[in-house]
């Protein structure tokens, strides 16, 4: 608890070890595991099938040395937890500095590694049945306050639906699903129908949640810097896949999916809801059978997004669309996050009290059940 309103992040992040992939995937798959290599030009990263498990070319990938600068500077201040390799005791310590009840925890090198096509889906598979293992057994330190937020093998929808009934009776509190098209499929593509079923019966949310330099189509490859894509790619990501589950009838079908969106920001919230109402009064639903109700309808019954502290938009955003569906966070222990300011900059909002509490707790409790 934080100054009497109890706090749950809902974007933080594991920073997996290289070697956990090897140690925790199945041991038909050990010696194709992630693992580091030679990147080309002398750079060592995350490999998988031979490949950077990041694009390397393009417009968009974390390669200059200005922008590793500024990530080194930024990890300064998780100096602490870093030594100890950010296990359950340091993170759970650092929340209690910052009176954190509960955070939401997705991968690192693992939203990475969903971002590039695989060959071998079995190893796909493998792959995140690997991370999830681990980060069940991580976050089983404090199950209550530590929570899992699955990969799933979406190039493969067979597989993912396998993975998302075998996790659940594991104890996940949620999915992890990138908003960028996989093997060319858009969110309403008909093959998703199965895994859009399975989370829906789940009773968990899917976290939708961008990352950076990924092989899959990106708004950001449209930019020649990777500070510039990421500026881009992470709301507009977000957008679209918003309008699609909206406009192609996923949450008409699904009535039950409950969707947050991370890492996004909410400032967008407005104005995309604005511009989505004013198709609807253009055209109804012509093209669009499935949209059944008005899109705000389908946004307020089945949609968070998440805030950082410091978005001088927050309070039109509460005043326009309501405090009802924004909650929080900070993308710790990520450099370019909001830990620990995040927190202060909320608190300083010229937002009410009562608002303040639903998005620093009271909404994503509702969602992931707390």
């Amino acid at each position: 608890m934080r100054n009497g309103l109890r706090v749950v992040d809902t974007d933080c992040h594991m920073m997996e070890s290289p070697t956990m992939w090897a140690d925790y995937i199945d041991p038909a798959f050990a010696d194709r595991a992630p693992a580091p290599g030679d990147m080309g030009g002398g750079r060592r990263g995350m490999m998988v099938e031979g490949e950077p498990i990041t694009k390397q070319d393009g417009n968009y990938p974390m390669d200059s040395e200005e922008f590793h600068g500024a990530v080194n500077q930024g990890m300064k201040k998780f100096a602490g937890s870093r030594e100890r390799g950010f296990d359950p005791a340091s993170r759970l310590a650092d929340m209690e500095d910052e009176g954190v009840d509960a955070q939401v925890i997705y991968p690192t090198v693992g939203g990475q590694l969903l971002g590039k096509p695989f060959r071998d889906l079995d190893l796909l598979a493998a792959c995140c049945a690997a991370y999830n293992d681990w980060s069940l057994e991580y976050c089983s330190a404090a199950p209550e306050r530590l929570l899992m937020a699955a990969m799933l093998p979406v190039q493969s929808p067979d597989r993912a639906v396998a993975e998302v009934k075998r996790v659940v009776d594991a104890g996940a509190s949620c999915f992890y699903i990138r908003p960028n098209p996989v093997e060319g499929r858009n969110f309403y593509h008909e093959d998703l129908e199965p895994l859009w079923a399975a989370i829906e019966a789940s009773g968990k949310p899917m976290c939708i949640h961008d990352s950076g330099s990924p092989h899959l189509p990106s708004f950001g490859e449209r930019m020649h810097t990777h500070t510039s894509g990421h500026i881009v790619a992470h709301p507009f990501e977000a957008m679209v896949a918003m309008m699609s589950l909206i406009w192609y009838g996923v949450i008409e079908k699904h009535p039950d999916l409950k969707v947050v969106h991370v890492e996004a920001d909410a400032g967008w919230l407005p104005y995309w809801l604005q511009r989505m109402e004013q198709h609807w009064e253009f055209s109804g639903n012509a093209e669009h059978p499935l949209l059944k109700k008005r899109p705000t309808e389908y946004f307020k019954s089945n949609f968070l997004v998440a805030c950082r502290g410091d978005e001088m938009t927050l309070p039109a955003a509460v005043d326009l669309v309501g405090d009802d569906y924004i909650t929080f966070n900070t993308d710790y222990p990520h450099p370019d996050g909001t830990w620990p300011a995040g927190f202060v900059a909320l608190e300083r909002q010229p937002i009410s009290e009562e608002s303040r509490r639903k998005i620093f707790w009271d909404n994503a409790a509702r969602v992931f059940d707390l």
